[in-house]
């Protein structure tokens, strides 16, 4: 996902206070204080954080009608809206895609239930926990080409709009919960400004302000009828394929699946800098485990948010961090020595006042004065050391803040306008103008008229470009929006003894790298038979760009062949996990974030007793 808000934040005034021993609780953030430089101290993680800028009302509406919208839930359940296009991909993770489909189910089993119920707090949908299996795959290490992180694929400027920090320590966009909730709340908005799913589905693939320009220059709030960016039309029929089949993937043949264990943990909150290191020395478990629990924390020293930090432990072990506590052990020294690069008008003071250090410190370790003075692109060392005292243990406390997701900051943002979307599935095609070819000759391929192909188009002249993208609609699935292949994964495959229809027919325009057999496995064909629909003698190599007829069991035309258990390939049974092998830095942690895996699945295929791995050692990865 590539966002591109097009929104302004409202800076938020947070403050929290106490002092409360550790908790199997997820900590709020607290405002910064004089002390926000000593050592670790047990805090409050239940106390509510302050109250947010107030919000001018929107356009035609006073300020109480206004935070009503913006605090209104969202509809209970997603409607399912099927077509040609989630058909497609539907067969495409029920075939060709299917192993990495499988790979997906299983991670989805360590996150599914705590992301539902962060949705379910936030008055959404727990439905739209599919929308993790088309960003990310439920990786949380998962980075886009774009540079967006975490499972729900955030670019730093909109994650920061939405309550997440991303610092020298941290990167709340691979925070499970954290960025969940960040998710919900900027979904909240979208639903705000559409009133429909498909559409906010597409703004947060592409942009709201992309989506608008869209609708205000083609005339439809229909997301179905919508010429949008090709992955955004590719996006939300993802979507529905995903949320089709896990919703009952036993009939699309997913029924061996080897489901991650759900995510587990106590949190212990504290003020000031913490060694994940010391932290897994005192809970008597292993820093590989801490590291799998707190996915945001860069490196093995973290402070978080205005001096307090909070971080997940095994389930049990925050007891024994307390009764080691209050037995008198200390938590070590931690050096937050860190590098920093100057920003164009930034001054000593104010690197100084990010840090929370002593801006006489910083000169003097970089040694800055009038002769070396500060300068845009200088790197400095930011010192910045803490010894923890032994911490009091206090009486525990009873409130669960988890009950609500008050620990990620709220952002009020006012919507820049109301659109009342009416997506309503449609049957199309996609055509790829070729040389030589013209409206008339299109149309008259299709079966359609010229002018039915300018209106759908939104095109002002008859004339097209070769390369310039056309979509068709299907008449009879136009008329009638439930469509029969909506209707055939609705209630499950037709009568088996009834005779089988003729398969409409549809082409195929070849892409780069495509063979006969990479088509026909996409369709769910033979090559044979795509050899005899085109007259293609043996041995003739298909080119980039030629279209194919592509008939018969096709994915966009036969809801019993999607029905059916998928079979496994021989070569699928037979094929052996990829390896890695460790070079020099490596750890096991590293590794597993590299390939998307646990540490723990990564011990157990290869029978290791520790985290320790060598120089030269091959590892075996998941298939």
């Amino acid at each position: 996902m590539s966002l591109r808000p097009s929104i302004h934040a409202i800076l938020l005034v947070a403050a929290l206070a106490g002092a409360l021993p550790v908790r199997t609780t997820l900590a709020a953030e607290a405002a910064p204080d004089s002390t926000s430089l000593e050592a670790p101290r047990l805090v409050d993680p239940s106390a509510a954080p302050a109250l947010e800028a107030t919000l001018d009302g929107l356009p035609g509406m006073g300020a109480a009608e206004s935070e009503a919208l913006l605090n209104q839930p969202a509809i209970e359940d997603i409607e399912l809206q099927m077509n040609a296009d989630v058909l497609r991909y539907i067969a495409f993770f029920t075939g060709a895609g299917r192993s990495t489909f499988e790979r997906w189910l299983k991670r989805s089993g360590r996150y599914m239930e705590l992301f539902r119920s962060v949705l379910q707090k936030e008055g959404l949908p727990p439905d739209l926990v599919h929308l993790v299996f088309v960003e990310s795959g439920f990786n949380v290490n998962a980075r886009s080409y774009a540079s967006a992180v975490g499972p729900w694929q955030f670019m730093r400027a909109t994650s920061r709009l939405f309550g997440l920090n991303v610092n020298q320590w941290v990167d709340e966009r691979k925070d499970p919960e954290k960025a969940t909730v960040a998710a919900a709340r900027y979904l909240k908005h979208l639903y705000g400004i559409f009133g429909d799913w498909p559409l906010a589905l597409a703004s947060y693939n592409a942009g709201e302000g992309t989506v608008m320009r869209a609708i205000k220059a083609q005339g439809t709030n229909n997301y179905w009828e919508l010429r949008l960016p090709k992955q955004t039309e590719d996006y939300v029929p993802q979507f529905m394929a995903a949320m089709a089949i896990t919703r009952d993937p036993v009939k699309y043949g997913f029924t061996d699946i080897l489901y991650d264990d759900p995510m587990r943990f106590d949190e212990v909150s504290l003020k000031g800098a913490v060694d994940l290191r010391a932290i897994a020395k005192l809970a008597e478990c292993d820093y590989e485990e801490l590291k799998e629990l707190n996915p945001s924390v860069r490196n093995a020293m973290v402070q978080g948010a205005n001096g307090i930090t909070s971080i997940r432990v095994p389930e049990g072990k925050s007891e024994i961090i307390q009764r080691k506590l209050s037995e008198g052990a200390d938590l070590p020294r931690v050096n937050l020595t860190v590098r920093h690069r100057v920003r164009s008008g930034e001054t000593l003071r104010s690197i100084a006042a990010e840090f929370s250090v002593n801006p006489n410190d910083i000169a003097r370790v970089n040694k800055l004065g009038r002769g070396r003075p500060l300068r845009k692109g200088m790197l400095i060392t930011i010192p910045s050391t803490m010894r923890a005292p032994r911490p009091a243990v206090l009486a525990a406390d009873t409130t669960d803040p988890r009950a609500s997701t008050a620990y990620v900051p709220s952002r009020r943002i006012g919507l820049p306008a109301r659109i009342d979307g009416n997506s309503v599935p449609i049957d199309r095609v996609t055509h790829v103008v070729k040389r030589g070819e013209t409206m008339a000759s299109i149309a008259a391929r299709y079966g359609v008229s010229a002018e039915d192909l300018r209106r759908w188009n939104r095109l002002k002249n008859v004339s097209v470009r070769p390369g310039a993208r056309l979509r068709i609609r299907s008449t009879e699935v136009a008329d009638d929006s439930t469509g029969t292949d909506a209707a055939v994964l609705a209630n499950g495959p037709a009568d088996v003894d009834a005779p089988a229809e003729e398969a409409p027919a549809r082409r195929h325009t070849v892409g780069r790298g495509e063979t006969l057999t990479s088509i026909a496995s996409r369709y769910q064909v033979t090559v044979a038979d795509l050899r005899r629909w085109n007259s293609l003698r043996k041995g003739v190599v298909v080119k980039r760009g030629q279209s194919l007829l592509v008939s018969g069991p096709s994915a966009e035309a036969d809801g019993t062949t999607l029905d059916a258990p998928a079979r496994e390939s021989r070569t699928t049974a037979k094929r052996a996990a990829t390896t890695h092998t460790v070079r020099r830095g490596e750890t096991l942690s590293s590794i597993a974030t590299k390939h998307g895996v646990t540490v723990a699945e990564l011990k157990r295929l290869n029978r290791l007793t520790s985290t320790n791995v060598k120089v030269g050692q091959r590892l075996k990865l998941p298939a």
